[in-house]
């Protein structure tokens, strides 16, 4: 419409047309094929607008005259058809491979270095999980589906089958048993750790160090409701992450401008926490539900990665306030910028304080008060001589 416009300023467009049949199946199955025209248009329209920032990567150097370093049997997330089979990833010289097993044999997935934002390891201390996981520059195509993110995995917990032959195990009884399968499981665990972060320190070194390894601090964790579920969000040296399920949440803290914690105030159990980027055209993340208590680490932790952050009694609307910031961003840094995040904190402080301290004395009252008290001590000194 706005292109036939373009051609010609003075056209006329038919915004609607009524048709009356009594053939009423004839009408029934015309509007069923309309209907499903618009469906399939709406989709590939779709499809087109989700493809728009995907960057066609360089082709895959593989390593000549030698085997590739490999760890086998890991599983891929997503996956990139139905079933899920364990194969290998493979590190080449210009990014690493994964031959993900299906139907058709075999679907290569590449990751080039120069396409490596993040690198993380985490430990399956404590987790279900030991994996790698690989945060994106731009989104690669996986099957149908765009993809920021990508994990390679093993379980750490596999009691039921015998590492020598995946033959069941034995039942056994007793305390001095359970003692035992407790420490085969840390054995394992410790060597699942060693085997992944060896092989994600070959990547570091295969990439000429493009590449950096973070690994996530679980002392410093809280938890939170980033998307749908209430999860443990870790922080990194870069980022602040949760990688244990699906949806995976990477934020990288150079992004951030301004963390602003909303509903802190006293009596409420929760807060809640806005992230708002660098790129104000970015929609701010939300991170809800945080514990009150967990209040002191946090702000010690944004301390720590040199993140301003301000604090306030309600819940903000954030697309109002972008509306405002993108529609002239100079005039919005003349008018103060995020300074009314700050006063609005500060006005809550000294209405507290003025609470507290109601009670107030003159000068004339303190005065009077004290040449009383020095009365009162001298004829208790006579007294008592």
């Amino acid at each position: 419409k706005d292109a036939a416009q373009d051609d010609n300023g003075g056209a006329s467009f038919v915004r609607s047309l009524t048709f009356r049949s009594t053939d009423v199946a004839r009408m029934a199955e015309i509007h069923h094929g309309i209907t499903g025209l618009k469906r399939d248009q709406a989709k590939r329209e779709a499809e087109k607008a989700q493809l728009a920032d995907i960057v066609e990567q360089d082709r895959l150097v593989q390593v000549a005259g030698q085997r590739p370093q490999r760890l086998g049997d890991v599983f891929m997330r997503p996956l990139a058809e139905g079933k899920r089979f364990p194969a290998a990833l493979e590190i080449h010289s210009n990014g690493l491979r994964y031959m993900a097993a299906g139907r058709s044999g075999g679907t290569p997935v590449d990751i080039l270095f120069n396409n490596i934002r993040h690198l993380f390891f985490q430990p399956c201390d404590k987790e279900l999980l030991v994996l790698i996981h690989v945060n994106l520059r731009n989104p690669i195509i996986l099957g149908k589906k765009k993809i920021q993110d990508i994990q390679f995995y093993r379980e750490a917990s596999d009691a039921a089958f015998d590492e020598t032959g995946n033959r069941r195990r034995r039942i056994r009884y007793g305390d001095e048993d359970e003692i035992e399968a407790e420490q085969e499981e840390l054995r394992r665990r410790r060597q699942l750790n060693k085997e992944f972060e060896d092989f994600a320190t070959r990547i570091v070194d295969a990439s000429n160090h493009d590449v950096e390894l973070d690994k996530p601090f679980r002392n410093i964790a809280f938890t939170g409701v980033p998307a749908r579920a209430n999860v443990l969000l870790q922080p990194t040296v870069e980022c602040l992450v949760h990688l244990s399920d699906a949806p995976f949440f990477v934020l990288t803290v150079a992004d951030v401008e301004l963390v602003h914690l909303e509903r802190v105030q006293f009596g409420l159990k929760n807060f809640d926490m806005v992230f708002v980027f660098r790129d104000f055209k970015r929609t701010p993340v939300h991170v809800n539900t945080v514990p009150m208590k967990q209040l002191d680490d946090i702000k010690e932790w944004l301390d720590s990665v040199n993140l301003a952050f301000t604090e306030g009694p309600v819940n903000l609307n954030w697309s109002q306030i972008m509306k405002t910031v993108n529609k002239d961003p100079a005039g919005f840094y003349e008018d103060g910028g995020w300074a009314f995040l700050a006063l609005d904190s500060d006005a809550e402080d000294d209405g507290s304080e003025e609470e507290e301290s109601e009670f107030s004395m003159s000068e004339d009252e303190l005065a009077e008060s004290e040449s009383e008290g020095s009365d009162d001590g001298s004829v208790a000194g006579t007294e008592s001589d």
